[in-house]
C-alpha cells in the first residue's frame, strides 16, 4: 500500500462520493474512479459498496481504511519531519484549543511566534466545549490546548500554567461584605455554603469548570438553582457581572472580560482549600514535534508565567 493510494482511498470514504473526493485530491472524477477500479481488481475484492449514490466499505475496505490511516499518519509526520529538518522556518501549526482559551493565550502570543516564523502558517480550530477529543482522533491536530484538573493518559502534553477558578459576582452583591482575607488563598474568600439558595450560570459538566462547580456542590451538599447552562465562558462570566447570578470561571478569564468591561465586578476565593485548574498542551503520544511546535509551547509558558507574576503583583 502506498501513500498516494492511501489518501486516495480515504478521502473516498471521507466523502462517500467519486467526485467529492477526487475534488478534494485536486485530481479528476474518471482518474479516481480508473484508480478504484484497478485497485479492486488487484486486491480480488471491491473496497466499497455502492449503494444509494454512496460509496460504504466492505469488510475489506473497513481493515484497508484501518491500516490506510496508519500509512497516512505516518507519512505526515515523515513530511513534517523532513520540512523541520531541510526548511525549519516554514511549516503549517495546527491548534484545537476552546474559544476563550484562545483570545486568553493565543491572541496576546501569536506576534510574538508570527515574528520569529513568519512562514509558518497557523490554523486554529476553535471550539466551544472540551477538546481533548481532537488530539485524539485527528492527525491534522498539533496541539490541543485545554484546561484540565486531570491530567490525561492517551495523550503527551505538557504544564502552560496552574490557576484559580474564581466566584464571579456583581460589585453590589448582598454576600460580599462576608468576604474575608485568608492566608493561602489569592483574592477575598467566601463560604460557598452562603449561597445555597442563590442563582448560578453554570458551564456543562462535561466541561472542565462546569466539572469542578459539580464537584464543589458535591463537597458542600449543594443543590442551588441553576438559571442557565452554557458553553460559552464569556457569556457565564458577563451574566455573573450584570447580576443574573453567580459563576465559575479560571482567574485569567475573568481578568480577559473585566478588563474589557471596566464595571464593577467582583472576583472571589472559594473552596475548603484553593480551587485549582491546570493548562496544558498536549499531542498524540510519540509524535514528531518540528521545532516551531516546540518553540510555541515555549513562547505559551513564558507568557502564562509572566502574567501569573503580573497577577500577583496586582493584588
Amino acid at each position: 500500500m502506498e501513500l498516494k493510494e492511501a489518501r486516495y482511498i480515504l478521502a473516498i470514504a471521507k466523502h462517500k462520493s467519486i467526485g467529492k473526493a477526487a475534488e478534494s485530491l485536486f485530481i479528476s472524477q474518471p482518474s479516481l474512479s480508473k484508480y478504484l477500479k484497478n485497485l479492486e481488481d488487484h486486491l480480488g475484492a471491491p473496497l466499497f459498496n455502492r449503494r444509494d449514490g454512496g460509496y460504504y466499505p466492505t469488510y475489506l475496505g473497513e481493515r484497508y481504511l484501518h491500516y490506510a490511516k496508519r500509512i497516512v499518519a505516518y507519512g505526515d509526520e515523515w513530511n513534517r519531519e523532513h520540512d523541520d529538518i531541510t526548511h525549519r522556518e516554514r511549516g503549517r501549526l495546527n491548534i484545537a484549543i476552546p474559544l476563550m482559551l484562545g483570545s486568553t493565550l493565543i491572541q496576546p502570543t501569536l506576534m510574538q511566534f508570527h515574528n520569529r516564523y513568519p512562514y509558518v502558517t497557523f490554523n486554529i480550530k476553535e471550539e466551544a466545549s472540551f477538546v481533548a477529543e481532537a488530539s485524539l482522533k485527528s492527525h491534522s491536530i498539533d496541539l490541543t490546548i485545554y484546561n484540565v484538573h486531570e491530567f490525561p493518559k492517551l495523550l503527551d502534553y505538557q504544564v502552560l500554567r496552574e490557576e484559580e477558578i474564581v466566584l464571579i459576582l456583581p460589585s453590589g452583591h448582598s454576600l460580599a461584605q462576608k468576604a474575608q482575607i485568608i492566608p493561602g488563598f489569592h483574592h477575598p474568600w467566601i463560604d460557598l455554603e452562603l449561597f445555597r439558595d442563590e442563582n448560578f450560570i453554570l458551564l456543562y459538566p462535561d466541561q472542565n469548570t462546569g466539572g469542578i462547580a459539580l464537584n464543589l456542590f458535591q463537597e458542600y451538599g449543594m443543590n442551588p438553582p441553576v438559571l442557565l447552562h452554557t458553553r460559552n465562558s464569556e457569556m457565564s462570566i458577563k451574566l455573573a457581572m450584570d447580576g443574573l447570578g453567580a459563576a465559575f470561571a479560571p482567574e485569567s478569564y475573568y481578568r480577559q472580560v473585566a478588563s474589557e468591561r471596566g464595571r464593577g465586578s467582583l472576583c472571589l476565593s472559594v473552596g475548603k482549600q484553593q480551587v485549582l485548574t491546570t493548562t496544558i498542551a498536549a499531542w498524540q503520544k510519540n509524535r514528531y514535534q518540528p521545532q516551531y511546535v516546540r518553540d510555541y509551547i515555549g513562547i505559551l509558558r513564558d507568557f502564562c508565567t509572566a502574567s501569573a507574576l503580573e497577577g500577583s503583583s496586582g493584588e
